[in-house]
């Protein structure tokens, strides 16, 4: 059994034979988790919630609810005795505050890591259960993100949420905000450099892989969604060697550049960069990106050719309504309109414009 790190002492235990009965999962692959968890008695996952809470609540492929406890009652601790206590409080609050409200306004944790290390807190909140949705959207957010300001990308996931359900026949959708990987603190230098994209990638396609795994009856419709820095991870995660994101559409919001492709799928003259759409295990079909006209961030490219421009291929979605970097889910705008109807697979629908040519 592999050691285990006490999430009370930050000590490093290992833990007494037969302390876990039916072992832990053997590589981690979100497959293998859920067939480990499912393969638990009632009594042996109420052990390992009980003794390895902050392993559990982190395992990508098991129930969302299952992550949900565990990560409760960690973000209790850190709230309690953390190194930032307020912003983890007011997290918890707003967690528990949701309980009251009908089961698909209620927030899950799905994810979550307290700062350490120099690298700051990691959450991952879902606004009803992805398990029995429909349609789920993932939202990656970029520069400056952080568990002190999540609320802000928790109302923008609202927003999109209750877009969605104006949508005749579009059924039920969950949104999440995926703050699973540690954000650029600041745009100069830190935003300028592909490691914080790199570290995260992989951390995401395997969420989106366990959200396959974890969903109950038909397979949900899902989409990431990516702002900003957050686009340049998720293009990066798409671009991964092996497989991309376990996903039906992308879509990247006032990007400054889709990322950076692993050396295995380069060609012979192929930069490192995301440099369109073909770099990426997304159809071009499915790939969707929007940039308001004064967003100075989408003109940058400092991260790759723009998803706007002529020769990226896929579809640009128009953002009236929109303006600056921050717009696009602010109700009202053409620019939710279509990301609702992205989200929930009406393409039909969408409105689109030509690229940029530049």
């Amino acid at each position: 059994m592999s050691p285990t790190l006490d999430p009370v002492s930050t000590r490093l235990d290992l833990p007494p034979p037969n302390a876990c009965p039916a072992g832990l999962p053997p590589s981690g692959s979100a497959r293998e988790n859920a067939q480990w968890w499912a393969d638990l008695s009632p009594q042996e996952q109420a052990n390992h919630l009980s003794t390895q809470g902050a392993l559990i609540g982190n395992l990508d492929g098991l129930p969302s609810e299952v992550r949900h406890e565990a990560n409760l009652a960690a973000l209790r601790q850190d709230a309690a005795g953390g190194t930032d206590r307020q912003a983890s409080q007011a997290l918890l609050d707003r967690i528990e505050a949701s309980q009251a409200a009908p089961a698909g306004e209620r927030l899950l944790l799905l994810g979550f890591q307290p700062a350490a290390d120099g690298a700051d807190a990691q959450a991952i909140v879902a606004i009803g259960n992805p398990d029995a949705a429909d349609n789920v959207a993932v939202f990656v957010p970029g520069t400056s993100s952080d568990v002190a300001g999540i609320g802000g990308n928790i109302d923008r996931m609202a927003d999109l949420q209750a877009q969605a359900r104006t949508i005749p026949g579009s059924g039920d959708t969950s949104t999440i905000v995926w703050l699973g990987y540690d954000a650029p603190d600041a745009i100069f230098p830190d935003a300028l450099g592909a490691g914080y994209a790199k570290d995260g990638a992989g951390d995401l396609r395997d969420f989106t892989l366990g959200l396959r795994e974890s969903h109950q009856g038909p397979d949900a419709r899902v989409t990431v969604i990516g702002h900003s820095y957050g686009s340049t991870v998720v293009g990066t995660a798409d671009a991964l060697a092996g497989q991309g994101l376990a996903v039906d559409d992308i879509i990247a919001m006032g990007s400054p550049g889709m990322g950076y492709e692993s050396a295995e799928r380069q060609g012979w003259f192929d930069s490192a960069l995301v440099d369109d759409v073909s770099d990426m295990h997304i159809g071009a079909d499915h790939f969707w990106a929007g940039a308001a006209s004064d967003d100075v961030v989408s003109y940058t490219e400092v991260h790759g050719n723009s998803p706007v421009d002529w020769s990226f291929g896929g579809q640009r979605i128009t953002t009236e309504g929109a303006s600056g970097h921050s717009d696009y889910w602010n109700p009202g705008t053409e620019s939710l309109r279509n990301q609702a109807y992205i989200v929930t697979g009406n393409y039909e629908q969408v409105d689109t414009v030509g690229r940029r040519f530049g």
